[in-house]
């Protein structure tokens, strides 16, 4: 056997050609868009020769060279499917309200891991998790940090949709102490993260939040004066330091 030959699991093979063809099956089902398809991709075939190897744990295969003889086949056969079947299992990939992990900085074997799940945007791992799904198992705990993607992710959201204060006043007072109104848009997009506020160095209370609000209630100890600092934590990878006249 070629010594150049890299030697390959059948899984990963699986895979590898599994999103190929979820890749085809997403471009007709853009393409059917704008140009209903009218054909229909019949059977295809691939036959594979190969040489297989055990070591005890994990099956290898090599495959064969032009003209080498002792290998195995292995033969894969592909049904036809039709223009109904592409639209009937196939979401339209590219919304404008999704994220696609090849936004998210992720490392290239979680990127792959997860494409092999069918997982190619936020709004996929999110269908997962609405089914009550533990990727990580299903993975037989790979080693992918789903912390740390979660994290990236929500990073990527706030990176492209950055917080901007448009006006920040005093309003009526709520048991007799003053409330900072702070207005603007993306400023609270995490439900699960309250925001956080400190006003000349002293933590205050963020009484409510939401996308384009936030109320802050002020006490003595937080000592207005004509120039005041005020710091909003709207999430973990938004803060925003401004200077605010009395």
């Amino acid at each position: 056997m070629a010594s150049e030959n890299l030697a390959w699991q059948f899984q990963d093979f699986v895979d590898s050609f599994v999103v190929e063809i979820d890749k085809t099956r997403e471009t007709l089902a853009v393409r059917a868009i704008n140009k209903p398809l009218t054909y229909t991709v019949k059977e295809v075939a691939l036959d594979l020769n190969i040489f297989p190897s055990y070591d005890g744990d994990q099956i290898r295969f090599i495959t064969a060279q032009p003209g080498e003889e002792g290998a195995s086949k292995v033969s894969i056969q592909l049904n036809s499917i039709t223009d109904q079947q592409v639209r009937a299992t196939t979401k339209t990939p590219g919304q404008r309200d999704d994220l696609d992990l090849a936004q998210v900085d992720v490392d290239r074997p979680t990127r792959k891991k997860l494409r092999a799940l069918g997982v190619r945007s936020v709004d996929d791992l999110k269908q997962i998790e609405r089914n009550n799904v533990d990727i990580q198992k299903v993975t037989g705990g790979d080693g992918i940090d789903y912390r740390k993607l979660a994290n990236q992710i929500q990073k990527t959201r706030r990176g492209e949709n950055p917080p901007r204060i448009t006006g920040m006043s005093l309003v009526a007072a709520d048991q007799g102490q003053p409330i900072l109104s702070v207005r603007g848009e993306n400023l609270s997009i995490d439900p699960a993260f309250v925001p956080v506020a400190v006003v000349n160095r002293a933590l205050a209370e963020v009484m409510s939040s939401s996308d384009t609000e936030l109320q802050v209630r002020l006490t003595p100890a937080h000592r207005l004066a004509s120039q005041n600092e005020v710091i909003l934590t709207f999430d973990p990878f938004a803060v925003v330091k401004v200077n605010v006249k009395a």
